[in-house]
């Protein structure tokens, strides 16, 4: 377990939504690519160079919904994405607003609950054309490896 640097945060801070608030007073540390918040799993690291983290996803036990976009799924794609497989577009009831490349928020359609975390391989304009083929590369999912 490592405690971030006041820059490490400051940068953490300009990667995540306003919803994070993080404060000064709080204990900031990484754990095998896990950044804890008070003892709290908060996001986990996707990118890092040697001197800072540069791309995160949230994590979904203190999932702040705000400030991500989603798509909703239907009961028959939840098996294959809580074992680990990207999201097929047949799958995939509804589409929110987004953009190609943007961190997403997977939902169950019937109880709206957050299943996954993914990046969207097309904008929501593109994915609503597409027909088949994967369209978000899951990247954070109820039970793996993080959880």
């Amino acid at each position: 377990m490592r405690h971030l640097s006041n820059k490490e945060i400051k940068s953490l801070i300009e990667l995540i939504p306003k919803s994070y608030s993080l404060d000064k007073r709080d204990e900031i540390v990484e754990k095998d690519r896990i950044i804890y918040r008070n003892s709290e799993k908060l996001f986990i690291i996707l990118e890092k160079n040697k001197k800072e983290i540069t791309k995160v996803i949230p994590h979904l036990k203190n999932l702040v919904e705000e400030g991500f976009k989603s798509v909703y799924v239907d009961h028959g794609a939840i098996p294959f994405i809580i074992k680990g497989a990207d999201l097929m577009r047949p799958g995939i009831q509804k589409i929110e607003d987004f953009s190609k490349d943007e961190i997403i928020l997977i939902k169950d359609e019937e109880h709206k609950k957050t299943i996954a975390v993914g990046r969207a391989l097309f904008s929501s304009e593109e994915m609503t054309e597409q027909k088949k083929g994967i369209s978000v590369k899951v990247l954070h999912f109820l039970g793996d490896e993080f959880y």
